[in-house]
Protein backbone atom coordinates (compact mmCIF):
# COMPACT_ATOMS: atom_id res chain seq x y z
CA UNK A 1 0.00 0.00 0.00
CA UNK A 2 3.19 2.39 1.06
CA UNK A 3 4.48 1.96 -2.23
CA UNK A 4 1.65 1.63 -4.49
CA UNK A 5 0.83 5.94 -2.79
CA UNK A 6 4.75 6.70 -2.79
CA UNK A 7 4.41 5.54 -6.89
CA UNK A 8 0.91 7.29 -7.50
CA UNK A 9 3.02 10.61 -5.47
CA UNK A 10 5.65 10.44 -8.11
CA UNK A 11 3.20 10.16 -10.78
CA UNK A 12 1.49 12.94 -10.20
CA UNK A 13 4.85 15.05 -9.29
CA UNK A 14 6.36 14.21 -12.85
CA UNK A 15 3.12 15.06 -14.22
CA UNK A 16 3.27 18.41 -12.51
CA UNK A 17 6.66 19.25 -13.63
CA UNK A 18 5.92 18.69 -17.23
CA UNK A 19 3.21 20.70 -17.13
CA UNK A 20 5.20 23.46 -14.88
CA UNK A 21 7.73 22.83 -17.81
CA UNK A 22 5.77 23.62 -20.68
CA UNK A 23 4.42 26.77 -18.91
CA UNK A 24 7.59 27.85 -18.44
CA UNK A 25 8.52 27.37 -22.25
CA UNK A 26 5.41 29.30 -23.24
CA UNK A 27 5.91 31.87 -20.47
CA UNK A 28 9.66 32.25 -21.88
CA UNK A 29 9.94 31.03 -25.01
CA UNK A 30 13.53 30.55 -26.60
CA UNK A 31 12.83 33.47 -29.03
CA UNK A 32 10.16 36.06 -29.95
CA UNK A 33 10.06 37.90 -33.08
CA UNK A 34 8.13 41.49 -33.41
CA UNK A 35 7.46 43.32 -37.03
CA UNK A 36 8.71 46.98 -36.52
CA UNK A 37 7.68 49.29 -39.01
CA UNK A 38 9.84 51.87 -40.24
CA UNK A 39 8.26 55.44 -42.79
CA UNK A 40 11.43 55.32 -45.51
CA UNK A 41 9.29 58.25 -46.94
CA UNK A 42 6.66 60.29 -47.25
CA UNK A 43 5.40 62.37 -50.67
CA UNK A 44 2.45 64.49 -52.09
CA UNK A 45 0.20 62.88 -54.46
CA UNK A 46 -0.55 66.10 -56.83
CA UNK A 47 -2.28 64.51 -59.34
CA UNK A 48 -3.48 60.93 -61.11
CA UNK A 49 -2.78 59.71 -64.97
CA UNK A 50 -2.03 57.30 -67.01
CA UNK A 51 1.18 55.56 -68.07
CA UNK A 52 1.03 55.61 -71.48
CA UNK A 53 3.74 53.81 -74.16
CA UNK A 54 3.77 52.91 -77.71
CA UNK A 55 0.40 54.70 -77.27
CA UNK A 56 -1.09 51.80 -74.90
CA UNK A 57 -2.39 52.45 -71.67
CA UNK A 58 0.53 50.65 -69.34
CA UNK A 59 -1.83 51.84 -65.72
CA UNK A 60 -2.79 54.48 -63.26
CA UNK A 61 0.12 56.66 -62.13
CA UNK A 62 0.00 58.62 -58.46
CA UNK A 63 1.79 61.31 -59.61
CA UNK A 64 3.38 62.90 -56.70
CA UNK A 65 6.36 65.71 -56.07
CA UNK A 66 9.30 63.52 -55.19
CA UNK A 67 8.19 60.48 -57.28
CA UNK A 68 5.59 58.91 -59.11
CA UNK A 69 4.13 55.41 -58.12
CA UNK A 70 2.54 53.12 -61.36
CA UNK A 71 -0.06 50.54 -60.70
CA UNK A 72 1.39 47.40 -61.96
CA UNK A 73 -1.41 45.12 -61.02
CA UNK A 74 -5.38 46.38 -60.24
CA UNK A 75 -5.34 49.87 -62.31
CA UNK A 76 -8.07 48.23 -64.07
CA UNK A 77 -10.67 47.36 -61.21
CA UNK A 78 -10.19 51.09 -59.78
CA UNK A 79 -10.62 52.27 -63.57
CA UNK A 80 -13.30 50.04 -63.54
CA UNK A 81 -15.38 51.09 -60.63
CA UNK A 82 -14.34 54.88 -61.28
CA UNK A 83 -15.72 54.57 -64.90
CA UNK A 84 -18.67 52.61 -64.18
CA UNK A 85 -20.40 54.17 -61.14
CA UNK A 86 -21.22 57.63 -60.17
CA UNK A 87 -18.97 60.06 -57.99
CA UNK A 88 -21.99 60.61 -55.97
CA UNK A 89 -22.64 56.87 -55.28
CA UNK A 90 -19.23 55.72 -54.27
CA UNK A 91 -16.84 56.88 -51.68
CA UNK A 92 -13.01 56.17 -51.52
CA UNK A 93 -12.93 55.55 -48.04
CA UNK A 94 -9.51 55.53 -47.02
CA UNK A 95 -7.48 57.74 -44.41
CA UNK A 96 -4.31 60.05 -44.94
CA UNK A 97 -1.51 58.78 -45.97
CA UNK A 98 -2.02 55.94 -48.05
CA UNK A 99 0.13 53.58 -47.50
CA UNK A 100 2.68 51.66 -49.85
CA UNK A 101 4.07 48.47 -48.15
CA UNK A 102 7.43 48.34 -49.72
CA UNK A 103 8.39 45.01 -51.12
CA UNK A 104 12.31 45.69 -52.57
CA UNK A 105 13.74 49.33 -53.10
CA UNK A 106 11.55 49.53 -56.09
CA UNK A 107 8.16 47.61 -55.90
CA UNK A 108 5.47 48.28 -53.06
CA UNK A 109 1.75 47.03 -52.82
CA UNK A 110 -1.32 48.88 -50.94
CA UNK A 111 -5.22 48.88 -51.11
CA UNK A 112 -7.71 50.71 -51.97
CA UNK A 113 -11.74 50.45 -50.34
CA UNK A 114 -14.57 51.73 -51.67
CA UNK A 115 -17.89 51.89 -50.30
CA UNK A 116 -21.11 51.92 -52.32
CA UNK A 117 -23.60 55.06 -51.01
CA UNK A 118 -26.98 53.16 -51.24
CA UNK A 119 -27.74 50.09 -48.73
CA UNK A 120 -27.69 46.16 -49.32
CA UNK A 121 -31.20 45.71 -49.02
CA UNK A 122 -32.66 48.48 -51.48
CA UNK A 123 -30.56 46.73 -53.79
CA UNK A 124 -32.32 44.75 -57.11
CA UNK A 125 -30.40 41.88 -57.77
CA UNK A 126 -28.90 43.06 -60.86
CA UNK A 127 -27.74 46.12 -58.68
CA UNK A 128 -25.63 43.98 -57.01
CA UNK A 129 -24.56 41.44 -59.73
CA UNK A 130 -23.30 44.37 -61.37
CA UNK A 131 -21.98 45.61 -58.46
CA UNK A 132 -20.25 41.93 -57.76
CA UNK A 133 -18.61 41.99 -61.14
CA UNK A 134 -17.16 45.48 -59.85
CA UNK A 135 -15.29 43.72 -57.35
CA UNK A 136 -18.31 44.68 -54.38
CA UNK A 137 -18.30 41.48 -52.56
CA UNK A 138 -17.93 42.50 -48.87
CA UNK A 139 -20.20 44.24 -46.48
CA UNK A 140 -19.70 47.34 -44.53
CA UNK A 141 -21.57 47.80 -41.39
CA UNK A 142 -22.99 51.18 -40.20
CA UNK A 143 -25.12 52.15 -37.48
CA UNK A 144 -28.26 54.08 -38.49
CA UNK A 145 -31.05 55.04 -36.11
CA UNK A 146 -29.80 52.34 -33.72
CA UNK A 147 -29.63 49.77 -36.60
CA UNK A 148 -27.47 48.11 -38.36
CA UNK A 149 -27.00 48.78 -42.09
CA UNK A 150 -25.15 46.76 -44.61
CA UNK A 151 -23.30 48.27 -47.42
CA UNK A 152 -21.34 46.79 -50.35
CA UNK A 153 -17.50 47.28 -49.81
CA UNK A 154 -15.16 46.48 -52.26
CA UNK A 155 -11.14 45.86 -51.42
CA UNK A 156 -9.06 46.75 -54.25
CA UNK A 157 -5.03 45.05 -53.36
CA UNK A 158 -2.76 46.47 -55.78
CA UNK A 159 0.81 46.19 -56.51
CA UNK A 160 3.35 48.89 -58.44
CA UNK A 161 6.73 50.62 -58.87
CA UNK A 162 8.27 53.58 -57.86
CA UNK A 163 9.96 56.14 -60.42
CA UNK A 164 11.43 59.35 -61.10
CA UNK A 165 8.74 61.66 -61.30
CA UNK A 166 8.34 64.50 -64.16
CA UNK A 167 8.84 68.16 -63.92
CA UNK A 168 5.76 69.53 -62.65
CA UNK A 169 5.08 71.84 -65.43
CA UNK A 170 3.92 68.99 -67.66
CA UNK A 171 0.94 67.83 -65.57
CA UNK A 172 -1.93 69.21 -67.26
CA UNK A 173 -4.50 69.02 -64.09
CA UNK A 174 -3.55 69.08 -60.32
CA UNK A 175 -5.56 68.08 -57.46
CA UNK A 176 -6.64 71.08 -55.72
CA UNK A 177 -5.29 69.47 -52.03
CA UNK A 178 -2.21 67.30 -52.08
CA UNK A 179 -2.78 63.79 -50.87
CA UNK A 180 -0.21 62.65 -47.95
CA UNK A 181 1.57 59.04 -49.48
CA UNK A 182 3.81 57.02 -46.99
CA UNK A 183 6.41 54.17 -48.00
CA UNK A 184 6.62 51.90 -45.40
CA UNK A 185 9.20 48.63 -44.54
CA UNK A 186 8.43 46.04 -42.36
CA UNK A 187 11.20 44.28 -40.45
CA UNK A 188 10.89 41.09 -38.52
CA UNK A 189 13.44 41.37 -35.33
CA UNK A 190 14.28 38.30 -33.29
CA UNK A 191 15.25 39.11 -29.43
CA UNK A 192 17.07 35.66 -29.69
CA UNK A 193 19.69 37.51 -31.71
CA UNK A 194 20.04 41.04 -29.97
CA UNK A 195 22.60 42.59 -32.22
CA UNK A 196 19.93 41.97 -35.03
CA UNK A 197 18.74 45.54 -35.76
CA UNK A 198 15.80 46.61 -38.81
CA UNK A 199 17.92 47.38 -41.92
CA UNK A 200 16.93 50.31 -43.36
CA UNK A 201 16.02 50.02 -47.28
CA UNK A 202 17.24 52.41 -49.71
CA UNK A 203 15.17 53.03 -52.63
CA UNK A 204 15.95 53.29 -55.93
CA UNK A 205 12.97 54.78 -58.54
CA UNK A 206 13.22 53.84 -62.03
CA UNK A 207 13.88 55.66 -64.88
CA UNK A 208 11.21 55.26 -67.02
CA UNK A 209 10.67 56.20 -70.71
CA UNK A 210 6.29 56.49 -71.18
CA UNK A 211 4.64 59.47 -71.38
CA UNK A 212 2.19 60.26 -68.33
CA UNK A 213 -1.51 61.50 -69.57
CA UNK A 214 -3.50 63.23 -66.53
CA UNK A 215 -6.92 61.28 -65.56
CA UNK A 216 -9.78 62.86 -66.71
CA UNK A 217 -11.10 65.17 -63.70
CA UNK A 218 -14.46 64.55 -64.21
CA UNK A 219 -13.92 60.94 -63.75
CA UNK A 220 -12.52 61.38 -60.15
CA UNK A 221 -12.41 64.76 -59.14
CA UNK A 222 -14.96 64.07 -56.39
CA UNK A 223 -12.49 61.30 -54.88
CA UNK A 224 -10.01 63.62 -55.05
CA UNK A 225 -11.58 66.55 -53.73
CA UNK A 226 -10.83 66.06 -50.19
CA UNK A 227 -13.76 63.67 -50.00
CA UNK A 228 -11.67 60.35 -49.15
CA UNK A 229 -13.15 59.26 -46.06
CA UNK A 230 -16.18 61.36 -45.79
Amino acid sequence: MYKLFSASILTICLGLTGCATNMLSTALPNETTEIKTTILKTDQIIALGQAVKNEQEQGLVFIGQDYNYLMTEGSSKFLNIIKNIPAEQRILNISPPLILEMDDPTHFHGELQFQYKTPLSVLSDQQKENLKNLGFKNHFVVMENQKEVLYPYAFLPFKGQIYKAPSTHKIQQAMPTPYSVALQQKDEITKKHPFKRATRMALYPLAMTFDVITVAPSLIWSDLHGDFNK
